[in-house]
């Protein structure tokens, strides 16, 4: 190839570059696709075992998150939590019971008492709403608020009772709250007493208490108790076990003295008692059965059967 074609060439390739990069230059310097539209709020997540959850939501920031007791989303008396912002600001999460920064506490105005803390055994309704139907909303004050997914974005729609919005404006989630185990299916069996099982909201150890039943029983004290993870008694499955220790002789002597007095919580430290299995520090486990049992100074420490003297128990089961 000669000089003046192999010169011919560069130059064409060199003009082809430059094309390319005015071309390239001149698309960069456009803006970008404006964003078309909100995004649907898909979703709303509860932080679980907690009584001031944090609460996280999908499709974007929004303009307002409320929480009611009970059922219905709704700017009512039931609110424990509204928090507002101008536009939507109201960033995720945002844990129950705090005003976030930016935004504005509006629970009072609509006679409803913030709190800070949630109550096991209690149903909740969380929601959150975006600024373009915010105030259509507030319009209709004191009537539940719905979801009708076939509304057209920032489309609010009253029918009878109720204030209907679009999936893209509006999501809420009713939940009821049950942080520590639930018990059920409870029997008591056995001559010595009856036995109650008191659920508690702090934590997944239940108060026992009993009642004397057996002829000639006047001792309201107990000499021994224990918990066994099964629906009969097994002692494969025993997980707390507490007799009352006498060493009055030099040597000791377990279940020959009551000092046990009711009521207790499982798994307690009783003073004056030997451990033997020690209660699991998480207590109960839900979907278990289990089998409690409590006997005094007189039972003969072997005999765990429903007919066994100065000896009682209660089966349960937990969910």
């Amino acid at each position: 190839m000669s000089n003046l074609n192999h010169l011919s060439l560069l130059r064409k390739v060199l003009m082809i570059l430059i094309l390319c990069l005015l071309i390239a230059c001149d698309e960069s310097d456009k803006p970008l696709a404006p964003y078309v539209g909100s995004p649907k709020l898909s979703g709303i997540e509860i932080e679980q075992g907690n009584f001031s959850p944090k609460i996280t939501w999908l499709g974007g920031y929004v303009s307002a998150l409320g929480v009611n007791i009970g059922e219905n989303a709704i700017l009512d008396s039931s609110l424990i939590m509204l928090v507002h912002t101008n536009g939507n600001n109201l960033r995720y999460p945002v844990k129950f019971g705090q005003v976030p920064e930016g935004a504005e506490d509006l629970t009072a105005q609509y006679a409803g008492i913030r709190t800070e803390k949630l109550i096991e055994d209690n149903t909740y309704t969380f929601w959150v709403l975006k600024a373009d139907v915010w105030e259509n909303v507030v319009q209709s004050a004191g009537k539940p608020i719905g979801i009708d997914q076939n509304l057209a974005a920032s489309t609010v729609e009253v029918r009878e009772d109720t204030v209907f919005t679009s999936t893209f404006n509006h999501t809420q989630k009713t939940v009821p709250l049950d942080v520590y185990v639930n018990i059920e299916n409870v029997r008591s069996l056995g001559k010595l007493a009856t036995i109650n099982l008191i659920e508690t909201d702090t934590s997944n150890s239940p108060i026992i208490t009993w009642e004397m039943v057996q002829a000639g029983v006047t001792d309201t004290l107990i000499a021994a108790v224990g918990l066994v993870k099964a629906q009969v008694y097994s002692p494969s499955a025993v997980v707390w076990e507490a007799w009352v220790e006498d060493t009055t002789s030099g040597q000791p002597v377990y279940g020959k003295l009551n000092t046990i007095a009711s009521p207790i919580m499982l798994g307690q430290n009783i003073s004056g008692t030997k451990v033997f299995y020690e209660y699991p520090e998480s207590g109960l486990e839900r979907n278990e059965f289990y089998y409690l049992w409590i006997a005094n100074k007189d039972w003969d420490g072997i005999s765990h059967k429903r007919s066994a003297d100065y000896y009682c128990y209660i089966t349960f089961s937990t969910y």
